[in-house]
């Protein structure tokens, strides 16, 4: 159907967009190109990850599924940001110790 194609790449331009804007507030966050690249990388294993499932599970990928994808961006980027920005501003003087900071 001429509708769930247009889903599917509206979903894809949601995606490149919402992931383009994430890396740039990422990267103004935590000032480090490193850890907002390492950090879009996460959010992009995310999507794939629940992507994977949709797929698996045989769902079509309608309304649904298109804006449900863009905002599980929004909320991996909040939940990733904050594990970057931590680590980036510890104190701690190891990276091992920079991450048990950030995990807690």
């Amino acid at each position: 159907m001429p509708s769930e194609s247009m889903f599917v790449s509206n979903a894809i331009q949601g995606i490149a967009v919402a992931m383009g804007f994430a890396f740039i507030i990422v990267l103004l966050s935590t000032g480090n190109i490193i850890n907002a690249v390492i950090a879009i990388f996460c959010v992009a294993m995310v999507v794939v990850s629940i992507t994977g499932v949709f797929y698996i599970n045989g769902q079509q990928f309608g309304t649904i599924e298109s804006i449900a994808v863009v905002v599980l961006i929004g909320f991996s980027v909040d939940y990733i940001i904050h594990y970057s920005a931590d680590y980036i501003h510890s104190k701690e003087d190891t990276r091992e110790l920079k991450m048990q900071q950030s995990l807690r």
